[in-house]
């Protein structure tokens, strides 16, 4: 409570009512009343500017008790006057702030705020998918396809602050289906990303990380602080099926650098059926199935990488590429009896080897599948696209 009369604890008392205001104010639940806030705010700008004029005729009239450290009255007098001076200052940009103040308080008291259009109905449509990573709640829904991309818009909001970003950015490989759960999973990586490029730049002030500009700030420091939450959503994947038999895919071919280019320019240009087609040209059949079961190259799933575009053919081929990351991969359907246990065939689980780990080759593989099997880059881009990877796929020729 202010006391009127100690102007001490009635300027500490100031201080802290503005810092709470400050933090109050960061979400207005009904934005009517803001209109009750920017009059209390004219009220507290012509007091400060009382307080203002107040200070500096206080300066004015002490100037005989002003000294400096030293006893020199006379520079202690002129540092008096200098002080007064530059409070007159600042109470005439507050007159200033005050007029600017007081204008948009007579604008705002013009708006009459209808109620929140029902947004919040998109949580209820079948084809909206929502997921909580930490104190962020994930929104995506299909939007307007643009050709063979499906668009998909989204919705990212801070459940401590009550902040939202909506965006229409995101966008599938060409045909790939609408799928909301992955479309959620790419915008969680994303997120993840510009989590750990804010806390690179937090880390090292003078650089500049690589994914800094994917979202506004206040997107980035929520995501830094949920990082766990959103890797854990980003790793999510389909519940298995626990019927049908019992298969793996072997390793046909990877292909990247300037390979993989030459297979993504296909891609683009005919589609991925033809680059199916072109890759299975690297298949040697029994060959090639020896080979990847020596090797390690046989996976229970598919490996991809949580970013990576996926195809599957309808002759047991499955594609994956990453037009960005710069890589394409073929396998093939390898179906396993059930009493071929391949005990010492170095078989690798696909979360393993996406991640780049795997028991090491026992032997160099035969000359066309070591050609072909190189390690992998690590991914970095999307299924979607986005405003800070389009750059890349623009300088690949792989624009819309």
């Amino acid at each position: 409570m202010p006391t009127f009369h100690d102007p001490i604890a009635d300027a500490a008392e100031a201080s802290e009512a503005m810092r709470g205001l400050a933090h109050a104010s960061r979400v207005f639940d009904d934005p009517a009343d803001t209109y009750t806030v920017f009059g209390n705010l004219t009220a507290t700008m012509r007091s400060l500017r009382q307080v203002l004029d107040q200070l500096a005729a206080t300066h004015l009239a002490h100037r005989n008790r002003a000294h400096h450290d030293d006893g020199d009255q006379l520079a202690g007098d002129r540092s008096a006057l200098a002080a007064a001076d530059e409070l007159h200052q600042a109470g005439t940009l507050l007159d200033q702030a005050h007029d600017h103040l007081n204008a948009a308080f007579s604008h705002s008291g013009r708006i009459a705020w209808h109620p929140e259009p029902a947004q919040a109905s998109l949580d209820h449509d079948p084809a909206t998918s929502t997921a909580t990573a930490g104190t962020l709640r994930l929104t995506v829904w299909p939007d307007t396809p643009v050709g063979e991309h499906q668009r998909y818009a989204y919705r990212i909001t801070d459940t401590t602050t009550g902040q939202e970003l909506e965006g229409r950015d995101l966008f599938t490989g060409a045909g790939q289906p609408v799928d909301g759960d992955h479309a959620i999973r790419d915008l969680a990586a994303f997120l993840g990303a510009a989590g750990e490029a804010r806390q690179y730049a937090l880390d090292r002030p003078d650089s500049t990380p690589e994914h800094a500009g994917l979202f506004p700030g206040w997107v980035a420091e929520a995501a830094r602080t949920n990082t766990d939450a959103l890797t854990e959503l980003t790793e999510q994947t389909e519940p298995a099926e626990t019927s049908g038999p019992a298969r793996r895919w072997v390793s046909v071919v990877f292909l990247q650098g300037e390979e993989a280019d030459q297979v993504l320019d296909v891609i683009e240009r005919d589609g991925t059926p033809a680059a199916i087609e072109h890759l299975k040209g690297w298949d040697y059949g029994q060959e090639t199935t020896q080979a990847a079961l020596e090797n390690g190259y046989v996976y229970d799933e598919p490996p991809t990488g949580a970013l990576d575009r996926v195809v599957t053919g309808e002759d047991g081929y499955t594609l994956t590429y990453n037009p960005f990351a710069g890589h394409v991969s073929l396998l093939r359907e390898h179906h396993t009896p059930s009493a071929d246990t391949l005990e010492d065939l170095g078989v690798v689980p696909a979360r393993e080897a996406t991640a780049g780990i795997g028991a090491p080759a026992p032997e160099p593989a035969p000359k066309q599948q070591a050609a072909s099997e190189r390690p992998r880059r690590t991914p970095d881009p999307s299924w979607f696209e986005h405003p800070g990877v389009a750059a890349v796929k623009q300088s690949r020729g792989l624009s819309l």
